[in-house]
């Protein structure tokens, strides 16, 4: 009978042996997936990070090109941008989306600009005969002469001619907006003093537009 009871009392204790030694390696267990499950859940965060860091670098713009754009001015009235090929909008959109007036884009320099079929001097007018006039490109360079008829858009801000109340008339990029008539053109021509912008036809020499650039 003792003899039964020791082994009883001996399975019992190894049974409890068991049982501890169980749960042991279930808590290893446990303890192991915890720290797989944390550091599963740190990478993607420093991964996350990394990648921002990239994000933000890649994303990052060199210094744009030109002047700082000042607030509430559009880039066409901050800087004078005659003989550039670019429209005033294409311009000015420029400006607002990244906060810089880009530099004056002018393919032959001196206040000359081609584009296409199209040529734009900018300079002083200058009277040479009637139907035909001479524009003297600003920086210098060759005088240009061109050809005037009823055809030609004449745009005034005051020197060549303005609206009837006697008021200044410009646009956004300061030029005249005031049809004017070839008389008046010629006229303003003969003084040697009104800078316009001439886009013409290089072909033909004949211009489509003469508009006045507005001198305070």
């Amino acid at each position: 009978m003792r003899v039964r009871k020791i082994s009883a009392l001996t399975l019992a204790a190894l049974a409890v042996g068991l049982s501890l030694t169980a749960c042991g390696n279930g808590g290893t267990d446990s303890t192991s997936s915890s720290s797989a499950s944390s550091s599963a859940s740190t990478s993607p965060g420093q991964s996350g990070t990394r990648s921002g860091v990239k994000t933000s670098h890649g994303s990052a713009h060199a210094k744009p090109a030109g002047t700082p754009k000042k607030p509430g001015v559009s880039c066409t009235n901050q800087i004078d941008y005659a003989g550039d090929p670019r429209s005033n909008a294409e311009i000015n959109t420029i400006g607002e989306r990244t906060g810089y007036c880009p530099p004056v884009s002018t393919s032959a320099g001196g206040g000359v600009a081609n584009a296409g079929n199209h040529r734009t001097v900018v300079g002083t007018l200058k009277y040479l005969a009637p139907g035909k006039l001479i524009v003297k490109p600003q920086g210098g360079g060759t005088d240009q002469a061109f050809l005037v008829s009823n055809a030609t858009q004449i745009l005034g801000a005051a020197a060549i001619c303005s609206d009837t109340d006697g008021r200044v008339t410009i646009g956004n990029d300061g030029y005249g907006t005031s049809k004017c008539t070839v008389d008046q053109l010629e006229k303003a021509a003969k003084t040697d003093s009104v800078t316009v912008r001439v886009t013409m036809n290089p072909k033909s020499g004949g211009a489509e537009t003469v508009a006045e650039k507005y001198h305070p």
